[in-house]
């Protein structure tokens, strides 16, 4: 059984990347990555350490989103003859064993339930923190997950072909929370394994006052427009609707108040609610 690794970059730190490409080893294990960088000499340094590393290079020839570039890497995990797909970030780094326990988790589950499961890693930050948010307990070390993120998951081909691919037209934001409430609305259990740690590096920064992190300004257009999208979907939890739109609400507040760059921040905000009424989708150019 192989375990296809499939990695999106998007003008990545190459120093981290070669510390993900040796986390996880070899032995039963193939790697992708889909790169999304749009600086040629990030792209050129992360294509010569794929050929170092005998790693498959998919140039996706700008930043198309990580939904189509984890699709792209996916498809050509298939195609290679993987049956399981990993997915990671650029800035996440698998802690030694973390395949394994995922899939040991996973027997586990199975053995207990008979069904293949979605399984995830728990993130852990730099300071110690877990990011991640345990549901109810269903095993032993394994608990059930609502809100996906797709750095650190274990998703068998089986599943994958129930559920389908990724929604590209999202682009980034609410891409892993769509493609796991979808996979859960037909059936599919999402779990998180306890003992699986992914090293996760936090985003551009974080606002002690509030507890809060926050990316680039762009980002904001992304959350506003694709969260506003899943408002509308019937397979999305109920509560997070309710607390998600709360949130909007909130937001500009806080981007005055806290925020650097707060009139741009404040701007792709409003194109994102405005991109949602006019129905578009895709990337904000």
């Amino acid at each position: 059984m192989l375990t296809g690794i499939v990695i999106v970059t998007y003008n990545s730190d190459i120093e981290r990347l070669g510390l993900i490409l040796n986390s996880l080893g070899q032995q039963g294990v193939s790697y992708f990555i889909s790169d999304n960088s749009i600086n040629s000499e990030k792209k050129a340094a992360i294509q010569g350490l794929c050929v170092e590393r005998c790693v498959r290079f998919i140039d996706m020839k700008g930043n198309v989103g990580i939904a189509k570039a984890q699709n792209e890497g996916i498809l050509s995990a298939f195609n290679a003859g993987c049956s399981d797909i990993l997915l990671l970030d650029d800035d996440s780094l698998p802690s030694f064993g973390m395949l394994n326990e995922l899939l040991r988790a996973r027997t586990a589950f199975v053995q207990k339930f008979g069904a293949m499961p979605v399984i995830c890693a728990n993130a852990i930050a730099e300071n110690g923190e877990s990011l991640s948010h345990f549901g109810k307990p269903v095993a032993d070390g394994i608990f059930s997950y609502r809100d996906m993120i797709s750095s650190g998951t274990l998703i068998n081909k089986s599943i994958l072909d129930l559920v389908g691919l990724h929604e590209e037209r999202l682009f980034i934001d609410c891409v892993d929370y769509e493609w796991g409430w979808r996979a859960a609305s037909l059936g599919v259990n999402v779990v998180i394994a306890e003992k699986a740690v992914l090293n996760h590096r936090l985003g551009n920064g974080r606002i002690k006052a509030i507890n809060a992190g926050y990316g680039s300004p762009i980002r904001h257009y992304y959350q506003y427009r694709n969260i506003l999208y899943m408002m509308g979907r019937h397979y999305v939890p109920l509560s997070w609707r309710l607390s998600q739109f709360a949130k909007l609400l909130i937001k500009p507040v806080v981007m005055i108040a806290f925020f650097d760059k707060k009139m741009i921040r404040l701007k792709y905000a409003f194109k994102g609610f405005v991109d949602f009424f006019r129905k578009k989708y895709g990337d904000i150019n």
